[in-house]
């Protein structure tokens, strides 16, 4: 297992996460040639777990998890949903190059030092309203997040406490902040990666969404192992969640400019 996974590790440190998307000088594309040109390939690793007891031995359980089609997540259409493979659990922002199409429905698209590709470049009057809207609860949400870390980190966890952190919001209750920001991660999302100037899916975006709904299944995940008093599995899961708060962070964080705003502190 350990050669394995150092094997898997020094693949994914030589790959290049090339999720470009296919440019096309013809009108009459198709939205599912475009998704087919968003597609392509990420190295997985090729030894999944043959039976339950691997499973539970095995670190990449949750992203080898069965998403029945994705009809549990939060949100359907994330980048596995269209294309079937996984972006890795921690996302090198590096490696995920930025939308660059050639054509738009309108014709060739134009670019500068300043905006970048005109086809995909989300103005500043489009991306200060969606900071300002959303970045407090978000930021809230990953503060708490951080400090359940803490809680299930320590020789004796206060699991009331850390309840109250996953807390899904049932009945009349109000969810915890962390529960309460994965839409508007969705929302802030959309808002500061879809450029009015490109039609096609963007990659971006479907990669921040496979993230959010990857939290999804952590803090469901974790709801029922605190119930539990289950350390073990509550520490693996907010570890896996972790990773994926944190890689959509990174995302979102290179479209936070300094006339945006200031950047999300990661979970730590």
């Amino acid at each position: 297992m350990r050669s394995s996974l150092l094997l898997f590790t020094f693949v994914l440190s030589k790959v290049t996460f090339a999720l470009q998307v296919v440019p096309s000088r013809e009108k009459g594309i198709t939205r599912r040639a475009l998704i087919s040109g968003v597609a392509s390939a990420i190295i997985l690793p090729s030894n999944l777990p043959a039976n339950a007891d691997d499973a539970q031995s095995d670190p990449y359980r949750y992203e080898n998890r069965d998403r029945n089609k994705n009809k549990d997540a939060l949100i359907r259409e994330d980048y596995w949903y269209f294309s079937g493979r996984r972006p890795p659990r921690r996302l090198d922002i590096n490696a995920l190059p930025a939308d660059d199409p050639t054509w738009n429905a309108w014709g060739e698209c134009t670019k500068s030092e300043i905006t970048g590709n005109s086809c995909v470049y989300v103005s500043l009057k489009q991306r200060i309203p969606a900071y300002g809207k959303y970045f407090f609860s978000i930021d809230n949400g990953i503060k708490e997040y951080s400090q359940l870390g803490k809680i299930l980190r320590s020789s004796n966890p206060n699991w009331n406490e850390a309840a109250k952190l996953v807390d899904p919001g049932l009945d009349t209750r109000m969810p915890s902040p962390t529960v309460d920001s994965l839409l508007k991660m969705a929302l802030f999302a959309t808002q500061m990666l879809t450029s009015p100037n490109f039609t096609g899916p963007n990659r971006e975006l479907l990669v921040s969404r496979y993230y959010i709904n990857e939290c999804a299944f952590a803090l469901n995940g974790l709801a029922k192992s605190i119930d539990e008093r289950d350390a073990e599995t509550s520490l693996s899961l907010w570890e896996f969640g972790k990773d994926n708060f944190n890689s959509y962070l990174s995302i979102l964080n290179r479209s936070i400019s300094p006339k945006v705003g200031d950047k999300f502190d990661l979970v730590s």
